[in-house]
């Protein structure tokens, strides 16, 4: 039985360790579902939750990007969609969260969803867009919208 005992201790410590998983997991995966139901305002609550609970949740920050996007809080939205690539960058990647691969997160934010948010908050503030800006704004459109 004292055999038994150390064996069964480290069991018990490798399920509990395991349950941990990454700070604010938990309140990121129930913003991901309000996210999911179009449910903004609910959603931005969660991923704010996830970020206060781990400052270098950079998928929280992404999200919360999107979510403040889909409010057209523009500036909000930036400021998320900079703090997410700045943690990608740093190779800050959380390795339960797998929605996209983490290359893709920065092709995704430094591509389409920044951009938008910045061509949007130049619209919002009555500011007239370039041809060229124009033209990336009707590429962005189709990369978020494929059909």
């Amino acid at each position: 039985m004292k055999k038994l005992l150390p064996g069964f201790c480290i069991i018990i410590l490798f399920f509990v360790h395991s349950g941990c998983g990454t700070k604010g997991i938990e309140s990121y995966d129930a913003g991901l579902n309000l996210f999911k139901e179009k449910k903004y305002n609910d959603c931005v609550v969660e991923f704010q939750n996830a970020v206060n609970e781990n400052p270098e949740f950079g998928e929280a920050y992404m999200f919360l990007g999107r979510a403040y996007n889909s409010l057209q809080k523009y500036d909000l939205s930036i400021e998320n969609y900079q703090k997410a690539l700045g943690l990608f960058k740093m190779d800050k990647f959380n390795v339960k969260v797998d929605n996209l691969g983490d290359k893709e997160k920065i092709t995704q934010i430094e591509e389409v969803w920044m951009p938008y948010s910045q061509l949007q908050q130049k619209i919002q503030k009555g500011i007239p867009l370039t041809d060229i800006e124009i033209q990336k704004q009707e590429e962005i459109i189709k990369k978020l919208d494929p059909r």
